[in-house]
């Protein structure tokens, strides 16, 4: 039924659930950036979605009608990917610098609206689309 629109939605979707994620784990950050021994977490962004996207469903739904049939490729939440990566650690204990964290906190703040803008148009077009341009 969404056809397209169901793909741009649900990697737009990913991309915040990531987004806020990272969020997450940079004020975590911030908030240990006394903690003695604490180690710094972080996800790269960029790898995590080329890997769900790789493993995203194909366009037309898979049925395995038999136990023997291969299973349709791995449609994984985008956090469950994600957490593979935050138990990375970087670097030594206590190497959180409050600069670096409050810079890519911010960036990822004007990345996460960046998204929602984005995300906003294609409702729009699609809301135009839907009205015949307004007609």
């Amino acid at each position: 039924m969404w056809g397209i629109f169901e793909k741009t939605f649900n990697i737009a979707k990913a991309a915040l659930r990531l987004r806020s994620y990272k969020q997450t784990l940079i004020a975590s950050n911030i908030a240990n950036v006394d903690t003695p021994g604490y180690r710094r977490k972080d996800i790269p962004f960029k790898k995590i979605m080329q890997e769900y996207l790789a493993n995203s469903a194909p366009d037309l739904p898979l049925k395995t009608t038999d136990p023997r049939h291969i299973e349709p490729r791995n449609t994984q939440d985008i956090l469950s990917i994600a957490e593979v990566y935050k138990n990375k650690t970087l670097g030594t204990p206590n190497n959180v610098s409050l600069e670096q964290e409050i810079t890519e906190l911010t960036q990822n703040q004007v990345l996460y609206e960046a998204t929602l803008q984005a995300l906003a148009k294609e409702i729009q077009r699609l809301k135009e689309a839907i009205t015949e341009g307004g007609r």
